[in-house]
């Protein structure tokens, strides 16, 4: 196998940013992201809390807020506890934990890119070691929630995000980051692929951190000489990584 350890990037990799076309099935990304408040407001609800009138623009000023202060380590679970501080209703991490999941709300299977569930299903049977790396406001626990949610749960190890890091893509720090969390360790000399879609981010981030790279390339005009394999069929990744196997 010419590529033992293939570590993913998660949106635009694995999920789409929009639904494909065609009759909708299931809400679009974007319209999940704007019902954030809806949801966010019916688990307030649930724990006997009264949600303000404003929630959507509440919600919007806490992150602001909260984005400028943290950083790179804003997540979605900061924002839970902000709103509840913000709101006046104190720390309970037990109810917070929950709000956190409405606010980042479903990711279903049919965001997947045609063709990636079968990769990843055809990469883990031959043996390959696979772990995500993603730049999100989404925690691991968050993360490994909604990859259970389409099916894809045990696939990979670690998860890595960069709101848990304090770091992301290109930064080395979370490529490195992902290396020492590889269970089984990764063997000495072993060939690293890192599959993404960004050309900053995903390929060179990782030829600078001494991987190799693919580019799953989502706009025909852009492209990246630095990777070792361009695609758009997931077929062509598997050739790849299974080459010599």
């Amino acid at each position: 196998m010419r590529y033992p350890i293939v570590f993913w990037d998660s949106g635009g990799t694995i999920f789409r940013g929009e639904a494909p076309e065609g009759p909708a099935v299931d809400p679009s990304p974007r319209q999940v992201r704007e019902t954030r408040s809806f949801r966010a407001a019916h688990v307030l609800e649930m724990f006997g809390h009264e949600p303000p009138g404003d929630l959507a623009g509440v919600i919007e000023q806490v992150e602001a807020d909260l984005r400028g202060r943290f950083g790179p380590r804003y997540s979605l679970e900061v924002l839970a506890a902000g709103l509840y501080a913000a709101l006046g209703l104190g720390e309970h991490p037990a109810e917070t934990v929950l709000l956190s999941d409405a606010l980042g709300g479903p990711r279903y299977r049919t965001w997947l890119w045609e063709g990636v569930a079968e990769a990843l299903a055809a990469l883990h049977r031959a043996g390959a070691q696979m772990g995500l790396i993603a730049n999100t406001e989404w925690t691991g626990r968050m993360m490994r929630r909604a990859l259970a949610g389409v099916g894809l749960d045990g696939l990979f190890e670690p998860v890595v995000c960069s709101c848990d890091v304090g770091a992301a893509k290109p930064d080395p720090r979370i490529f490195a980051a992902a290396l020492a969390g590889l269970t089984p360790p990764a063997s000495p000399g072993a060939s690293v692929l890192h599959v993404g879609d960004s050309v900053a981010a995903d390929v060179a981030g990782a030829v600078k951190f001494g991987w190799d790279a693919a580019f799953h390339q989502t706009d025909p005009g852009v492209s990246s000489g630095r990777a070792v394999l361009v695609f758009t069929d997931y077929g062509d990744l598997i050739r790849l990584v299974t080459a010599g196997a």
